[in-house]
Order: C-alpha cells, then sequence, then structure tokens
C-alpha cells in the first residue's frame, strides 16, 4: 500500500485534533471539580446499559483499567460522594455502582458540553472507532474480573449465570465445597499453579499482607512445578480464551487475580 504525503497530512492532524479534544475535557473536569479519571468512571456509570448500574469488572473495560486499579479510583469517588455501591437486587453477591445525587449532577452538566463540543466539530466518535477496541463484559461466573486483553479472565466458580467461552481452569490447590466433581463448572483443575500451602496459610486472606503475598506468590511462579504449569496456561492461551477460576470470596485480592497479571506481564 503506497502512502501520499496527504495521508500522513490526515492522521497528523487526526491525532492532533483527538489530543487537543482530549486535553479540553481534561480541562472542563477539572472545571467541574472532577479529574479526568473520576469523569470517565462517571460516564462509564451513567451511560451503562444496565440501569441497575456496572459492576467493578464491567467499568474496568470501559476505562481499560486493571481491576485493582478500578477498585481505587471507585473507593476515592466513593469518599469523594460521587459514587456508591449497592447489592444486586437478584444476586447479593454482585456489588454494582451507582452514581449519588453529586455525582449526577456533575456528569449531566459535562455530558452536555461534551455534546455541544461534538456538535459543533461535527464528530460521531463511536462510528469511528466501532471495530478498534470492542468491550465485552465477562459473563458467566460471580463476580468476574475482565482482562481487557482478551487472553485470561478470572472468575468466581461459584455463579448461577452460563458458562463463558473458552477454557476454564480452576487454579486453587483445595477443590472447592459444595463443588461436586461431575458438576464442576470449569474444564481443568491445575493445582499445581496455586501458592504453596505455606504461602496461602501464611496470608490466611489478609488484605494488609495482600502485597506482600504477591511478591512471595511470583517468586513461586518462577520456579519448579508452579513454572511449569503457569506455561502450560499460556499455551493453552495461545489457542484461545483462558477463564482463571477460583473459589476465593475476595476476587480482587486472590491469588488467581496475581497469576492472571503475571501472566499478562509474561
Amino acid at each position: 500500500m503506497s502512502l501520499s504525503d496527504e495521508d500522513y497530512g490526515r492522521l497528523l492532524a487526526l491525532r492532533t485534533g483527538l489530543r487537543h479534544f482530549q486535553r479540553w475535557s481534561e480541562q472542563q473536569a477539572k472545571v467541574a471539580g472532577l479529574t479526568p479519571a473520576q469523569h470517565q468512571l462517571l460516564l462509564a456509570i451513567r451511560g451503562h446499559h444496565d440501569r441497575r448500574g456496572p459492576t467493578v469488572g464491567e467499568v474496568a473495560d470501559y476505562l481499560l483499567l486493571r481491576h485493582h486499579s478500578t477498585v481505587e479510583l471507585v473507593d476515592r469517588a466513593e469518599v469523594a460522594g460521587l459514587v456508591t455501591r449497592v447489592r444486586d437486587s437478584d444476586d447479593h453477591r454482585i456489588v454494582r455502582l451507582r452514581l449519588t445525587a453529586t455525582g449526577a449532577r456533575r456528569i449531566k452538566a459535562l455530558s452536555a458540553l461534551h455534546l455541544q463540543e461534538l456538535e459543533r466539530l461535527a464528530l460521531r466518535l463511536p462510528a469511528a472507532w466501532q471495530g478498534l477496541a470492542p468491550v465485552q463484559p465477562v459473563h458467566g461466573f460471580a463476580g468476574a474480573v475482565s482482562d481487557t486483553a482478551g487472553i485470561f479472565d478470572v472468575a468466581r466458580v461459584y455463579g448461577d449465570a452460563p458458562r463463558v467461552s473458552g477454557r476454564a481452569v480452576l487454579v486453587d490447590r483445595l477443590w472447592p465445597r459444595g463443588i461436586a466433581r461431575d458438576d464442576a463448572p470449569f474444564d481443568d483443575w491445575l493445582k499445581d499453579v496455586a501458592p504453596s500451602t505455606e504461602l496461602r496459610r501464611w496470608f490466611g486472606h489478609s488484605p494488609d499482607r495482600f502485597d506482600e503475598f504477591t511478591l512471595r506468590y511470583r517468586q513461586e511462579l518462577q520456579a519448579g512445578a508452579a513454572r511449569d504449569a503457569a506455561a502450560l496456561l499460556r499455551e493453552w492461551a495461545s489457542a484461545g480464551h483462558v477463564t482463571l477460576v477460583t473459589a476465593t470470596k475476595d476476587v480482587t485480592r486472590s491469588s488467581a487475580t496475581v497469576l492472571r497479571d503475571f501472566l499478562r506481564s509474561h
């Protein structure tokens, strides 16, 4: 494909225009008393298709953030009185995000300004980027944590929704309670990739120990049977989508999430 000087000029104009629009948008958010990240968060909640509100995992998809980064953003917005967490009316294991009255007022005012600016620029951006990075929330397990790279997901084994597509692998060292072997909602059990018994007992799912647990677990994943099991997961992922399944209640601070991030970084 041959490119002309005009083609390069059009691409430059497009990228420069988008950067100018982004800077303008950030300035408007600051005037409204929000950080750009908070602006994106409020828009993700208000623009979500389900009026009950999105989950943290769905917001992470919209913002192209890792799950733990989205949790921190939501925590700060909740302290600022912009958003609130509520339990799903049908499944109390699921937590959804909603705007407070303050958050709703601010995103409404900001959105009106942005729509006026887009009208002035005669832009219909969603049509322009359609197909570039589709937002596809993960379905199939309770508390699913999406991986935006589309290779690995993390999900909790207990859930009533239909199975996610791709290969589901239990990555806990212990078999989940209450799950019959014949009815297990996953394809494989790879317990060698789980934290050692000693590390698991030391951690005890204590939030205060999670950072140190992450460091120690990542070290274990680089040696012995855990390294071989991680390599097998990467091999499976090369052939299609892989969901890392855990029975841990706190999926955000679970070994499965640490494993997911480790596999992505390697």
